[in-house]
């Protein structure tokens, strides 16, 4: 057996943003007329996520969320919050120089802005989408294709908002072989892997998960920003290095009584002798033991 930690049965994690679309003015129903990013991709300020019956819907990671349509010299936070994302001048105020940076958005995308082109241009809150503001870039996990009809159960896009991570429970034995600072592998149910870094080891918690894990600490592991797992994707996670050979046996065969824990040995068809291990971890139904009387080859009894 390697000398590693593998735990199976826990998810990816990161905050999962849907964008819900509706229909706009003039449109009976609210359909993907086009997909402005692809899966995958991440996303900056002003990115055009896609067109809903021919209107564009706009995403901004914003501090104050927008929360009305906004006209030329409009006053307030949200103009400042809207201000600071399109990289103009902060005044508070829809300026003109605010209005030309959403009039250059259109013009990116090909379509007329409300308002029109000229004065009368203002920000319509149904195409401006807000996110919240986060030190990693939206990430894209989810698009719906050209022709697909949105309604309340489908979102336009999901999309992945903070650093992707794992969190995983470990039982006591198996986090005292996991170092924070570490390197981890994790993979998820199609075979994709990437490399983490074990960036927390929590405090003991005395009850199990909802999943099967046994009393233990949670350990956390961050993802690199292009890593292939979703959030929500179930994974495996293995700690430690293979390669470092240590005696184990099948987990079935461990036996404990006031004595400690002990397995029996058989030789030459002779009674089973008891010898006492000491556990070191568990993983895949083997037991990684340590016991200077038990040698690799030698049989053991299997409980029942």
């Amino acid at each position: 057996m390697t000398a590693d930690v593998r735990i199976q049965g826990d998810v990816v994690g990161s905050t999962a943003h849907p964008i819900y679309a509706a229909a706009p003015d003039g449109a009976s129903v609210a359909v993907v007329t086009k997909a402005g990013v692809a899966s995958g991709a991440t996303l900056t300020n002003g990115a055009l996520v896609g067109t809903v019956s021919d209107r564009p819907v706009f995403v901004f990671s914003l501090k104050i969320p927008l929360f009305r349509d906004i006209h030329r010299s409009d006053k307030g936070t949200d103009v400042s919050s809207l201000q600071d994302a399109l990289g103009v001048p902060a005044t508070a105020v829809m300026d003109t120089s605010t209005l030309n940076a959403v009039r250059h958005l259109y013009n990116g995308a090909e379509l007329v802005p409300p308002g029109g082109a000229g004065n009368g241009t203002y920000v319509r809150l149904s195409e401006f989408v807000s996110l919240p503001s986060s030190d990693e870039p939206p990430l894209v996990r989810t698009i719906a294709g050209v022709g697909t009809l949105l309604d309340s159960n489908t979102p336009l896009a999901t999309l992945s908002i903070g650093r992707g991570f794992v969190s995983v429970r470990a039982s006591v034995s198996e986090a005292d072989h996991i170092v924070q600072g570490s390197e981890a592998s994790v993979q998820g149910a199609d075979g994709a892997t990437t490399k983490g870094t074990v960036t927390s080891i929590g405090d003991f918690q005395a009850s199990g998960t909802v999943a099967g894990r046994p009393p233990g600490r949670d350990i956390r592991i961050d993802l690199p920003e292009d890593d292939p797992l979703a959030s929500g994707a179930s994974v495996a996670v293995l700690f430690g290095v293979a390669g470092e050979l240590v005696t184990a046996v099948p987990t079935l065969a461990i036996r404990s009584d006031s004595g400690g824990d002990y397995v029996l040995r058989r030789a030459d068809n002779s009674t089973a002798e008891r010898v006492t291990v000491t556990i070191l971890r568990n993983a895949n139904g083997w037991s990684a033991v340590d016991s200077a009387l038990l040698a690799v080859g030698d049989d053991v009894t299997v409980s029942p």
